[in-house]
This record gives C-alpha cells, sequence and structure tokens, in this order.
C-alpha cells in the first residue's frame, strides 16, 4: 500500500485526485456503508469499488475488515474489534427490532429490488412491543430519531409520505444491515447489551445470528 494516495490518483488517469481517496475513506469509516445508489456516497463508492486493493489494506490498518455486495452494490467495513460506543439500550433495541423485522419481510419475500424493507410506524411500534416486552414512544420525533440513528450506520432511514397521507412517514431498512448485525449482532456492531436488558435479547441475538448467513 502507497504511503499515501497519491499513486493511486496518478493510476485514475486524472479521473480523480488524493483529495477524493482521502474523502471516500473518511466516508466509508465514518457511515459504515456505502450505496452505489445514494448520490452523496456515489462518488466514494465507486472510487472504494475500483481500487479495493488499496482501500482493503488501509482499512485493515484501522482494524476494520472491507467488505462488498456486489448484487446490490453496497460495500461495509466491520470492526476487528469491539469498541463502546453511546448507544443507550433504547438505540440498542431499537437496531435489533429493525434486524428482525428485516429478517421477517426478507423471509416473506417482501424486498424491493435493491434489497430494502419498508416498514410502517404500526409495524415497527406493534414488532418493537412483541420482542422487547416493552412500549416504544411512539411521538414522531422520538422514532425519526432512532432511525437517524441507525441512519448514520446506513442501516436505515425516514421516507417521507404524502402531505394526505395518515402515516407521516415510513421507515426503509436498507440491506446493509444484514451485513452489520450479523456480525455477533450489536457486540460486533460495537455496542454491549447491559446487564439490565429484556431476558428475551439474547434469543433474539441467536436466531438472527442462525439466520444471518440466509441473507435475508
Amino acid at each position: 500500500m502507497p504511503r499515501n494516495w497519491n499513486a493511486a490518483a496518478d493510476a485514475s488517469d486524472n479521473i480523480y485526485i488524493a483529495d477524493d481517496f482521502k474523502r471516500a475513506m473518511y466516508q466509508l469509516v465514518s457511515l459504515q456503508c456505502l450505496y452505489s445508489r445514494f448520490v452523496h456516497h456515489s462518488t466514494s463508492y465507486r472510487i472504494i469499488s475500483s481500487y479495493r486493493e488499496e482501500f482493503e489494506e488501509a482499512i485493515s490498518l484501522m482494524g476494520l475488515r472491507l467488505e462488498f455486495n456486489d448484487r446490490l452494490e453496497f460495500c461495509f467495513v466491520i470492526p476487528e474489534i469491539v469498541k463502546d460506543t453511546p448507544l443507550d439500550q433504547q438505540e440498542t433495541l431499537f437496531l435489533l427490532v429493525l434486524r428482525q423485522l428485516y429478517h421477517i419481510k426478507g423471509s416473506a419475500g417482501d424486498l424491493d429490488r435493491d434489497g430494502d424493507a419498508v416498514i410502517t410506524i404500526d409495524e415497527l411500534i406493534s414488532t418493537y412491543r412483541s420482542v422487547t416486552n416493552r412500549d416504544l414512544e411512539s411521538k414522531s420525533e422520538n422514532i425519526r430519531r432512532l432511525v437517524k440513528v441507525a441512519s448514520r450506520k446506513g442501516l436505515a432511514k425516514i421516507y417521507e409520505k404524502p402531505e394526505n397521507d395518515p402515516q407521516p412517514f415510513a421507515i426503509i431498512i436498507l440491506p446493509g444491515i444484514a451485513e452489520i448485525l450479523s456480525e455477533h449482532v450489536v457486540g460486533r456492531f460495537g455496542a454491549y447489551l447491559k446487564s439490565g436488558l429484556i431476558s428475551n435479547t439474547a434469543d433474539i441475538e441467536l436466531e438472527i445470528e442462525e439466520n444471518s448467513d440466509e441473507n435475508a
């Protein structure tokens, strides 16, 4: 691997400059998942995909592993070393529930051509209750906040509904969630399930891990 990105930039025949590689690297590490189809990801994804060996070596020096899903055209990094991250208990459970919903939708063949699962607010609230035995605060602001946490890792996003729709928005669960949360679930994602969590969390983890190879 070169000490800097100048050699890679030169090899691109002036299509990219060294700073383009630096920006792609930063975006990959900070967002964790990059999708070719998203405008704000596409340039970084193309660079990383075109120079896989260079980025794999650079990423490995940070204790991360770079992988690609070529069918759905996205890439992602997974920590090789687990670290604490500031995810609270509700955020941790929320991510587990999103992963469970993605598995349910995938098992039913209810994913779109991009591998996305679209769920309603009601589906989210109902599943959250059934999985955790807790009620999810149904205020839009709270759900938007939790989706934003998932969005920062390329795992979900908000889909705004038309003004006359009774539901203000839906949640799109992105396919990266099956990759990121299949690595020992939240532990490999960077959060630890604290001892105060609900008793059936371990069962949820086990079910997700058992199905992680099904590409739900």
